[in-house]
């Protein structure tokens, strides 16, 4: 059953982050995401690869709620935090977390090989479980045309890293017939996260 639910007005107001080692967040990350009404369009078909260097599709968000983030390994902060409060609300999601799948989807092809991702999405205090997608430049940046994300190359200077990615800071919630069920952005807790979810599965056993 595809909802109806408020839409991100992305290009206004979604949270947006700079991830490097002189970090900024704008007024739109701490205030949190502006919604308006309407069917939520975003989504679609992709093709990735995941840690293992297996093809995953479209189909890999269907049949279980998915929690999807767009980051990248070499994030020194953003992204981390982001991942940990997931992994907060799946220990606070109790029973009902062995139903939701918990995916990062870079936003760094170039650096972020399957090899990387496996090291990277078994850090301590990730969420367990948790699954790694890339591609190439271009398959990302289909998927990030269809799930409406934003994130950018930005060179960093005086660093020894050649860049950095800005990218917004939002954890979609996949539905089991893979459409947007609902999001969180930075302000959101780990247990709103959690209870958000359990609400999901009530709703749709």
């Amino acid at each position: 059953m595809r909802a109806f639910l408020p839409i991100l007005t992305f290009a206004a107001a979604t949270a947006l982050v700079a991830c490097g080692p002189q970090t900024t967040e704008g007024t739109a990350g701490r205030a949190g995401p502006t919604v308006t009404s309407g069917a939520a369009d975003i989504g679609g078909p992709f093709t990735l690869v995941d840690e293992t260097g297996a093809v995953v599709t479209e189909e890999a968000f269907k049949g279980q709620p998915t929690l999807v983030y767009f980051g990248f390994s070499y994030c020194p902060d953003v992204c981390p935090i982001a991942l940990q409060k997931l992994g907060v609300a799946q220990a606070q999601m109790g029973d009902a977390a062995d139903a939701v799948q918990f995916v990062l989807v870079s936003v760094d092809p170039e650096r972020d090989t399957p090899e990387q991702l496996a090291v990277y999405v078994t850090n301590n205090g990730f969420p367990k479980g948790l699954r790694g997608f890339t591609g190439t430049v271009e398959q990302i940046d289909a998927m990030k045309a269809a799930y409406k994300v934003y994130a950018q190359k930005v060179p960093l200077e005086d660093s020894n890293m050649d860049y950095t990615v800005d990218h917004q800071d939002l954890v979609y919630l996949m539905g089991t017939d893979g459409q947007l069920a609902s999001y969180y952005g930075p302000r959101q807790t780990p247990a709103d996260i959690a209870v958000g979810v359990r609400q999901y599965l009530m709703a749709n056993n």
